[in-house]
């Protein structure tokens, strides 16, 4: 096939790629009846080496089995890795299994829905919580936000966080990935349990509702502060995406913990960053629009390296340096970070939002000026 030919069909390709996607998001916006029910599938615990699961009346099946499956003795259920696959109750099973219960599930300490899948993985075993995705929205809201937010707020994060989790479906089922979006803050913080009444009330006020841009769903990502003006999509995620701009704020200045400062050791700040020795100097050599750090210049033991904000952050630790808002000082071999705001900076400020909804503001305005650009639909 000649170059102009091959240009033509991989034009082609590309273009039948982005018209399925469409499709797909389309499907998925398209009105539900008022009966049906959207389900998300949350990875709560992976890598385990032993799982056991307690409830009332258990079940187990194998996924995509018709009925509900065969009854297990007694209120607890062991699962191991047995070769490729899973020991079941002591009896050798296939690579997953579906286990149901007549109220919530266990795993330890944590609260489940009533339907789970145990995945059989190479590094162990994986639990997957299938649930309602307004259910896990309040699990959402009540994780992300205090319950003592004014209810405008905690329904704007209430859509926020089902318009991101349907974008992970939608990439989920593309790449027949078994379970959708993570519980923790790498995805959004899913609390599980019984979420407060003030969450609960957010997510069925804004049921079924979720953000989109032209024809496609919002990846609604949001943070605790923004200390002043978020930040941009590109800049804070590598996503440069529209509704991800940077906007002001400013009503975030009184919420705990924006203005911080971190004083690190250098020779810890050196084996954090991986240099081998004792940090002996730290430099922002570029920032962004908004004054966050984009690149560090740092030198330890005679080795000099240029890092990305994002890769200070990350080997440090996300909690440890709460944003890239930051000025870096040295004095007597130890680094101080002194900075503001909470979080990556980028989409919905939670404290920002909570002062808006303060000042009167509904959630309808809090998203717009957050999300600027987007539109609210109801699906279902």
């Amino acid at each position: 096939m000649g170059t102009a030919r091959r240009r033509e069909a991989a034009r082609g390709a590309a273009a039948a790629l982005a018209t399925l996607a469409t499709l797909a998001t389309l499907a998925l916006l398209a009105p539900r009846p008022a009966r049906a029910e959207e389900m998300i599938r949350v990875l709560v615990a992976d890598r385990l080496a032993a799982v056991r699961l307690t409830g009332e009346g258990l079940l187990v099946a194998p996924p995509g089995a018709d009925g509900p499956g065969r009854p297990v003795g007694g209120r607890a259920l062991d699962l191991r890795p047995d070769g490729g696959g899973l020991e079941v109750a002591g009896a050798r099973g296939g690579p997953a299994v579906v286990v149901t219960a007549r109220g919530p599930l266990r795993l330890g300490g944590r609260v489940l829905s009533s339907r789970v899948e145990v995945v059989r993985e190479a590094d162990g075993l994986a639990v997957v919580e299938e649930l309602p995705i307004d259910v896990y929205v309040a699990g959402v809201v009540g994780g992300e936000m205090p319950a003592g937010f004014p209810p405008e707020a905690l329904k704007a994060q209430a859509v926020a966080a089902r318009s991101f989790a349907l974008v992970r479906k939608l990439e989920a089922e593309a790449s027949r990935r078994p379970w959708h979006l993570g519980a923790s803050a790498l995805s959004q913080v899913y609390a599980g349990g019984a979420p407060g009444a003030a969450a609960r009330a957010a997510a069925q006020a804004t049921r079924g509702e979720v953000l989109v841009h032209g024809s496609e769903l919002v990846e609604a990502y949001f943070h605790a502060s923004c200390g002043g003006r978020t930040e941009r999509g590109a800049d804070a995620l590598g996503r440069d995406l529209p509704y991800l701009a940077s906007v002001p704020c400013g009503r975030c200045n009184d919420s705990p913990g924006v203005r911080w400062t971190v004083s690190i050791a250098a020779r810890e700040l050196g084996a954090l960053l991986g240099l081998g020795g004792p940090v002996t100097r730290v430099e922002v050599t570029d920032r962004t629009s908004t004054g966050r750090a984009a690149k560090i210049a740092v030198e330890a033991a005679g080795r000099r390296a240029s890092l990305s904000g994002a890769e200070v952050r990350q080997r440090i630790g996300f909690s440890r340096l709460p944003s890239l808002a930051f000025e870096v000082s040295e004095r007597r071999g130890t680094f101080t970070f002194a900075g503001r705001g909470r979080g990556h900076g980028a989409g919905l400020c939670q404290w920002g939002a909570a002062g808006m909804a303060r000042e009167g503001k509904d959630y309808r305005e809090i998203l717009a000026h957050y999300y600027p650009g987007t539109e609210l639909l109801r699906m279902y």
